[in-house]
């Protein structure tokens, strides 16, 4: 009797001292749920992020790839051209030579003059491609109606010696009005050996 007394005269204390338990245990939660959505809010910023970073990086691989495999392309088409079409001057000079008095021929064009001038390119030692060339220009001067100069243009162009019309002028011919004198500057390109390097390097890489 005397405990119950003693609950029942303490019971609003008892009362009051749980429901500052349940209080303050509603105050945890409520601050921890609060802490956690804030964390989680976070994280799924976070993620957001770092998922937006990675397609960037995705992307930017990507066009490293893409400027790799272009690059990759580009050597072998040099490499090609070089091992394959360009070649040194002693091993196609001549055929260059035949494929241009070929297609004057061809035309029934008169083939009034020849010449040729060097310079290596590029102008120093740094090439790109680990080659340095020796850009040779054909100088011609053909004499012939206007549809065949057109024609021989043309075959020059279509021409796998890799040959460039790089310059042309035409002008009425004195040998008749119904026939036209063309000069044209023709440039290819060869593979320069250290005897080409040498010569022009002496020459001062000026045209000769």
């Amino acid at each position: 009797m005397r405990l119950e007394r003693t609950v029942y005269k303490n019971l609003p204390l008892i009362l009051g001292g749980g429901l500052a338990v349940v209080a303050l245990n509603l105050v945890l939660y409520f601050t921890a749920v609060s802490r956690l959505d804030h964390f989680a809010k976070t994280v799924k910023a976070t993620v957001a992020e770092n998922r937006t970073k990675i397609a960037e990086m995705v992307a930017r691989d990507k066009d490293v790839t893409a400027g790799v495999e272009d690059v990759k392309t580009d050597r072998q088409v040099v490499g090609d051209l070089t091992g394959k079409v360009l070649l040194t001057k002693g091993q196609r000079l001549v055929e260059v030579q035949k494929a241009l008095l070929s297609f004057a021929n061809a035309r029934n064009l008169k083939l009034d003059s020849f010449s040729y001038g060097y310079s290596l390119f590029p102008g120093d030692d740094r090439a790109a491609w680990g080659h340095r060339y020796l850009k040779v220009s054909i100088g011609l001067a053909v004499t012939g109606p206007y549809q065949e100069l057109k024609g021989f243009l043309q075959d020059i162009q279509d021409s796998p010696q890799f040959l460039i019309v790089s310059d042309m002028n035409l002008n009425t011919s004195s040998q008749g009005s119904a026939l036209i004198q063309g000069t044209f500057t023709v440039d290819t390109y060869f593979v320069a050996t250290e005897q080409d390097v040498k010569d022009q390097e002496q020459k001062g890489g000026k045209k000769a």
